[in-house]
């Protein structure tokens, strides 16, 4: 990584596994000190002891993101130990249910909806309030169902739709005080909340519908959220930058309902 986020602050939500993890780690190689947050705190620490081995400087900072308030603890709390924020990731999201809109219930409904897009508004508001300005960048983790067709888990899609447009518009806003605000939106990734999606053989199936032939990797979203904080992408704001394997150059929707089929069984 070779020290490009040297004297840089970042919060990375999430971050006890997953992308977050992975993210964490990134930053922590590349010289970051590190604000790792999510609802488990002795999973937490785990990763911590994980960060500081390879020479991260890492605060500990549990907390609920989706609960009113969490978003301003979390800035604070980060703000007294390093002192500012210049890096902001939000990888925490919830999903309600899997299968037909037609089941979908009103509380299932809103859950999703509020708690996939109020965190990163949460934290931006709470991080400018504290000071964060010039250099500033902020990600966010969506998906590439927020502009496809995924039939059994709609409303997360909807939910990411939402929060895509609230990167754009707070990129716009934020624009003019120097801070830069992207999402990355995911292909199939294997972690444990897609598992639904890719265990119990779905692997195989799913990979043979991607041009690159394999699921993605945490690394592979962490790698991508990096750029976009990094000075590489100085001049890229208000983007979602698709990482997917290639997925959607063949169409939507899961393997088992496209007939599995695809490029790596074309010819």
């Amino acid at each position: 990584m070779g020290g490009e986020f040297a004297d840089r602050v970042a919060i990375v939500t999430g971050s006890s596994k997953g992308i977050g993890l992975a993210t964490a780690e990134r930053l922590a190689r590349g010289g970051a000190s590190v604000a790792i947050n999510s609802r488990h705190e002795d999973q937490l620490q785990r990763v911590a002891e994980r960060l500081r081995a390879v020479g991260g400087d890492v605060f500990v900072a549990p907390g609920n993101l989706t609960r009113a308030g969490g978003a301003e603890a979390l800035v604070d709390a980060t703000v007294a130990h390093f002192g500012r924020v210049d890096l902001l990731v939000n990888t925490v999201a919830l999903n309600t249910s899997f299968g037909s809109l037609l089941d979908v219930d009103f509380d299932a409904f809103s859950a999703v909806l509020v708690r996939n897009t109020w965190p990163t508004l949460a934290l931006a508001q709470a991080a400018v309030a504290a000071g964060l300005g010039e250099g500033g960048a902020i990600v966010a983790v969506s998906t590439i169902g927020s502009h496809s067709i995924q039939p059994e888990v709609a409303p997360y899609c909807a939910s990411k739709a939402a929060l895509e447009v609230l990167v754009r518009n707070l990129a716009y806003e934020l624009g003019p005080r120097g801070i830069r605000v992207n999402a990355v939106a995911p292909g199939l990734v294997v972690t444990e909340m897609s598992r639904a999606l890719w265990d119990g053989g779905q692997e195989e199936h799913e990979a043979a519908l991607l041009p690159l032939g394999r699921l993605g990797q945490p690394d592979d979203i962490a790698a991508a959220i990096c750029f976009l904080l990094s000075p590489a992408s100085a001049w890229t704001t208000g983007q979602v930058l698709d990482v997917d394997g290639g997925r959607l150059l063949f169409g939507h929707g899961p393997a088992r309902l496209l007939g599995g089929v695809g490029p790596q069984h074309a010819g």
